[in-house]
């Protein structure tokens, strides 16, 4: 402490400070509304990114240099491949030995670096809010059209519009029952699920805390009910012959299993952009795992 000015030991002490509240916030138990907006993870991880910044202001320019790698392979993966930022810190990296103007230029890069990776969690967190509130609004809407063919069977119709010699409602009788609608759902579900599954087998992991891939799973289930009553809803209309609005309910049941498995054609792009959100968050292994050769190229590049 002796050996610092009344200027650094001012930031020495905001250091300590966010460095209390930031153990503060994640000791605190998040509530509904802290865990839905991600503020209070925001607020944390703005607190600990202040610190490493001023820790690097306060370093000798010894130590600077010698955590430039890392700084520089974080800001490569944050930043656009030919940002200014990144190639002052590999010029930096090049020169020794540092002064102390090199240590405040490369802790102001630091703060770049910091405020693009809060961007992506920001940009990440709300996708998730989004599949969330997707989710809940098409499971309210699932529940509302079964309670509707529970309370009201004529009105929701899935079995065949003439008498058959055999069963075609859902819920193995001649005519229309309360069950029919929750039966059909049921079995869209369980549909979707299977190939949600398979779906989510190709994502690549996070390691956000927002659990983005589960967010994409669960919008498939009551997408997949839903398709399922309204693809037998076009069936008994007659949209693929007379033949097949008659179908009995074994044959049904089948058809409900396709047009609930249909619904990844309406979430595919869901998907899509589901890995889109994944991949715009860097990691090491990931950019590793992609090109291994790379990081010796662009050494001998150099």
């Amino acid at each position: 402490m002796e050996t610092l000015t009344a200027t650094e030991r001012r930031r020495l002490v905001d250091a300590k400070e966010r460095l209390r509240a930031a153990d503060a916030i994640v000791k605190s138990r998040p509530g509904l509304r802290y865990a839905w907006t991600g503020v209070d993870i925001a607020r944390a991880l703005a607190h600990m990114n202040a610190v490493e910044v001023t820790l690097t202001r306060l370093s000798p320019p010894s130590a600077v240099a010698a955590k430039l790698p890392t700084i520089i392979a974080d800001a490569a993966l944050l930043l656009k491949p030919h940002d200014a930022r990144v190639e002052d810190l590999r010029r930096y990296a090049a020169k020794v030995p540092l002064n102390d103007g090199d240590r405040d230029a490369i802790a102001q890069d630091m703060r770049a670096v910091y405020a693009a990776c809060a961007d992506e969690h920001v940009k990440t967190r709300s996708f998730r809010n989004i599949l969330f509130g997707a989710t809940f609004v098409l499971t309210l809407f699932a529940v509302g059209v079964g309670l509707l063919g529970w309370r009201a069977p004529d009105w929701v119709v899935l079995c065949a519009p003439t008498r058959q010699m055999v069963a075609t409602c859902p819920s193995g009788g001649w005519a229309p029952a309360s069950g029919d609608v929750f039966v059909v759902e049921l079995i869209g579900l369980f549909s979707a699920s299977l190939v949600g599954a398979v779906a989510i087998r190709r994502m690549r992991g996070s390691s956000t805390p927002y659990a983005v891939p589960m967010a994409s799973l669960l919008v498939k289930l009551p997408t997949g009910a839903l398709t399922a009553v309204a693809g037998l809803l076009l069936l008994r209309a007659g949209i693929l012959g007379p033949d097949v609005a008659a179908a009995g309910t074994a044959q049904l049941v089948a058809y409900a299993l396709i047009f609930g498995a249909s619904q990844q054609a309406f979430t595919r792009l869901i998907d899509i952009q589901t890995q889109n959100v994944l991949d715009s968050i860097p990691t090491p292994n990931r950019d590793a795992a992609k090109d291994p050769g790379s990081a010796s190229q662009r050494d001998q590049d150099q």
